[in-house]
């Protein structure tokens, strides 16, 4: 469980976030060691998809960033599946469980897929070598969890926009998130690509994970969401 309790941010005299507060039940996700690196096996119970939504200004991306430890809340406080939650960079969140697939994906283009997934934590054999072999297979197999059949030495910049969307939640997946948060994730991508997006996030929904979906299009947020969080001037009003 994620809990918000009467978060409240300010920037000068500019109230972003005044007293927010919800929860979403987090997934307790089972997880198996394979080669130093654990990889999603099953759940025990199945995750929500929370729709946070609101215009432009409405406090999403700050609230977001506090979750993330980018910003830092004025009052209030989250709570982690009961322990305090108080995340002072990425670094924390990522290590939380918590993973963020922004509208600017974060990988490198000149990268392959697998040092993209691994490059802070590459497998390593001999106590300091790194192990490609090992990055290798594991991208593959994370790769066939994300529903993406490309050689895990194919580099990022060869690939289309829902691809790379794809190679970024196989990254989250690679860092064990039981939490995942997508930030209108369909802006860039066609028809097809948002149906295959909307499948993946079913299937992680099923095996465990949590997800907050923040989007300006109802219908998704109505057609995945199981929860809706309305914010409007800093507010929840829905």
């Amino acid at each position: 469980m994620i809990t918000f309790e009467s978060i409240s941010k300010s920037f000068g005299p500019n109230s972003v976030l005044r007293d927010v507060s919800f929860s979403l039940p987090v997934g307790n996700v089972a997880a198996a060691a394979a080669s130093s690196r654990r990889l999603l096996q099953s759940a025990v119970d199945s995750g929500q998809v929370l729709g946070l939504v609101g215009e432009n200004g409405a406090g999403k991306s700050t609230l977001m960033n506090i979750l993330g430890g980018n910003l830092q809340p004025d009052s209030g406080r989250m709570l982690l599946n009961g322990e305090p939650y108080a995340p002072h960079s990425p670094g924390d969140a990522a290590r939380a469980g918590i993973a963020f697939i922004h509208q600017e994906l974060n990988l490198f283009p000149n990268l392959s897929i697998a040092e993209n997934l691994f490059l802070t934590s590459f497998p390593r054999r001999a106590g300091w070598l790194i192990d490609r072999g090992s990055a290798r297979e594991l991208t593959a197999k994370l790769l066939e969890e994300v529903g993406l059949q490309l050689p895990p030495d194919t580099l990022i910049e060869r690939l289309s926009a829902g691809e790379r969307q794809l190679v970024e939640i196989a990254k989250g997946l690679s860092l064990d998130a039981r939490l995942m948060i997508f930030d209108e994730p369909t802006t860039s991508l066609g028809a097809r690509e948002s149906e295959r997006l909307f499948a993946l996030i079913e299937r992680l929904r099923e095996r465990g994970i949590s997800m907050i979906y923040i989007s300006h299009t109802l219908a998704d947020v109505l057609r995945l969401c199981q929860q809706v969080v309305v914010l409007r001037d800093g507010q929840v009003v829905g």
